[in-house]
């Protein structure tokens, strides 16, 4: 059941999930979730999907009680996933997943959540001058190119996409320019990030105050504050 935890978020691979579904069928998603996946072809992104979606409400049936198959699938013009309960309680939710796998969340208030692992080199610079405010621009080129800076880079660019997801409007490069990411005390801070083991992060954005629970992480390695960009 519940515990003191506002928001909950789960690491898992695309396997351990897939090993977890309810048998080879789809029944347990509701009718929109089903159009959706119909319209996935790329085989890996289907496998995404269907486990993304089902972790979820194994989190939820785990936190806040019921079956799996009790949490449903809200669908309307609001872009920001949420789990209702057959009872009617709800939760927002987030999915981020990269490769075979996946980082999924559930909360009581909105939330955004960004899995990055690394990928093949990119120009890191050129991308957060773009994307970046400057002030986060600034910090990628000043680090030292290689591991260091592809990590860096990868942080900013998940909290900027959590920050989307909660929001609900996505990562748009001249509204991202225009807020910058601060590393915050835990009690103003209303994002945060854990550091991966291969160089990978996971981003999540929040609210002040929020009481977290991370699988299989204790503690986050950083957490930040959004703000306007001088």
């Amino acid at each position: 059941m519940a515990n003191a935890a506002d928001c909950r978020i789960a690491l898992a691979s695309l396997a351990d999930v897939e090993a977890r579904l309810p048998g080879p069928g789809t029944a347990w998603l509701t009718a929109g979730e089903d159009l959706r996946l119909q319209g996935i072809v790329a085989a890996l992104r289907r496998r995404q999907y269907l486990a993304g979606h089902w972790l979820l409400r194994v989190m939820a049936s785990d936190a806040h009680g019921g079956s799996p198959a009790d949490w449903r699938f809200e669908s309307d013009a609001d872009p920001r996933p949420r789990l209702r309960h057959v009872d009617g309680r709800g939760l927002w939710a987030s999915l981020s997943h990269s490769g075979e796998h996946l980082a999924a969340a559930i909360a009581s208030a909105p939330v955004g959540l960004d899995l990055e692992r690394p990928r093949k080199p990119r120009d890191y610079v050129a991308i957060a001058r773009f994307l970046f405010s400057p002030e986060e621009a600034d910090q990628v080129g000043a680090t030292d190119e290689g591991a260091a800076r592809e990590r860096v880079f990868h942080l900013f660019w998940a909290l900027k996409e959590a920050r989307g997801k909660r929001g609900g409007e996505g990562l748009q490069p001249s509204q991202a320019r225009r807020v910058t990411a601060r590393a915050a005390e835990i009690d103003t801070a209303d994002a945060w990030h854990w550091d991966l083991a291969d160089g990978g992060c996971v981003a999540l954005a929040a609210w002040a105050g929020a009481r977290i629970e991370c699988t299989p992480y204790a503690a986050p390695g950083g957490a930040w504050r959004y703000a306007d960009a001088d």
